[in-house]
């Protein structure tokens, strides 16, 4: 009897716990990276994380490259998969809460003129992958006119920046300029923002949990620690 009731308790512990969210987060500081001193952190990491250990959850992130992203969460090897900025056949979107905000980014010793998409034509440009359609139409339009090539790798992007390779790399500000300060710090950028900020968000497989992820990140926003986080890295 002793027993059974010793199953019978371990069992509803099992089930009562919410255990461990196997999560993965698209690389690049200062979104989500490894840090010596603190593990995986980053803007997304510091935000998923607070939202899941509010909810009683462990959380193991994942740091993966966008197009494996996509690819396992699709295949069900991750129960969250953030930003999601793809189809969510697989599951449920979030409300957004990244505030994604793509630039182009000269050498400011050149003296490029960028005040409009128009002035990036005959320009030579280096963007990340799948910018060509994520950047829009007229976009698409512009760089018919330009020498204009996607790489995945944002530090290759900025060295050929720096080294005159190229004239414009174009990217998500936040994550152009702390990679600069850490590798060129003695290199200034001109920052020139002719795209839209577009916000993204998180899916998760299951449909309850992305509910009380967005309401807890209501919780989170209203209480300051959501824009407190932002401003860590800004």
């Amino acid at each position: 009897m002793r027993i059974l009731w010793l199953l019978f308790v371990l069992s509803w512990q099992s089930l009562a716990a919410p255990g461990t969210l196997h999560i993965a987060v698209n690389i690049g500081p200062p979104w989500a990276y490894y840090d010596e001193e603190h593990g995986v952190t980053g803007i997304d990491v510091e935000i998923i994380r607070h939202i899941f250990t509010k909810l009683g959850y462990k959380t193991e992130f994942h740091l993966l490259g966008y197009n494996r992203l996509i690819k396992e969460f699709n295949e069900g090897k991750f129960d969250v998969a953030s930003p999601a900025a793809f189809p969510a056949d697989k599951g449920h979107l979030t409300a957004a809460y990244l505030p994604f905000q793509d630039v182009a980014v000269s050498v400011e010793a050149n003296k490029l003129t960028i005040n409009q998409m128009d002035d990036l034509k005959a320009k030579n440009i280096i963007a990340y992958q799948f910018a060509s359609s994520v950047l829009g139409d007229e976009f698409a339009t512009v760089i018919k006119d330009a020498n204009y090539l996607e790489v995945a790798e944002r530090e290759l992007q900025l060295k050929l920046l720096v080294h005159d390779r190229t004239d414009v790399v174009i990217g998500e500000r936040r994550l152009l300029t702390y990679i600069a300060r850490n590798l060129f710090p003695d290199v200034g950028l001109a920052i020139h923002p002719v795209f839209n900020t577009q916000s993204y968000g998180a899916i998760i497989k299951d449909q309850k949990l992305q509910q009380q992820f967005d309401s807890e990140l209501a919780n989170m926003q209203a209480s300051g620690l959501y824009q407190k986080i932002l401003n860590d890295w800004p």
